[in-house]
């Protein structure tokens, strides 16, 4: 397979997988809110007085997760861009960067939760998925990057 048809095939890859990843987020909302609703009658695992420390530190804890994986994702970048021409650049890069970017989406998914489930609230839910979708779309692959980073248009 030539260098083309590969970047044309991960590129396709990388936003398939953003997409489908980036659909969870209505996926999760709505089972921590079906979840939260089957169980109603029980007590909160955390009391009032923690609990907003507790959602306050984790959406503290997802804004610099995402912000610390775009930060690694645009070092890991610029690594790539200056290790030689854009001719030699293998597009694998680029997708295991576009993964990487996605996995700190996640993260902001996976606290909110475990926050709603602590709270038994499932409209807290709503600013975790924000700074998900957010995520997601800094971090969703535009094919003009790509062909400018590769050097190949595709």
């Amino acid at each position: 397979m030539d260098r083309i048809e590969m970047a044309k095939k991960f590129f396709i890859q990388a936003q398939k997988t953003t997409i489908a990843m980036a659909t969870l987020v209505v996926a999760y909302g709505a089972m921590g809110y079906y979840l939260i609703q089957a169980g109603k009658e029980r007590l909160p695992i955390l009391n009032a007085q923690i609990y907003p420390l507790v959602k306050y530190g984790a959406l503290a804890v997802s804004v610099l997760g995402v912000l610390a994986v775009g930060q690694l994702g645009r070092r890991r970048l610029s690594a790539f861009l200056a290790a030689g021409p854009s001719a030699e650049r293998p597009p694998q890069k680029l997708f295991a960067r576009t993964a990487l970017m996605n996995l700190g989406a996640q993260l902001a998914l996976f606290l909110g939760l475990v926050v709603i489930f602590l709270g038994r609230r499932a409209y807290d839910f709503v600013p975790f998925a924000v700074i998900s979708l957010v995520a997601f779309a800094l971090a969703f692959p535009r094919k003009q990057q790509w062909v400018s980073w590769l050097g190949v248009d595709f």
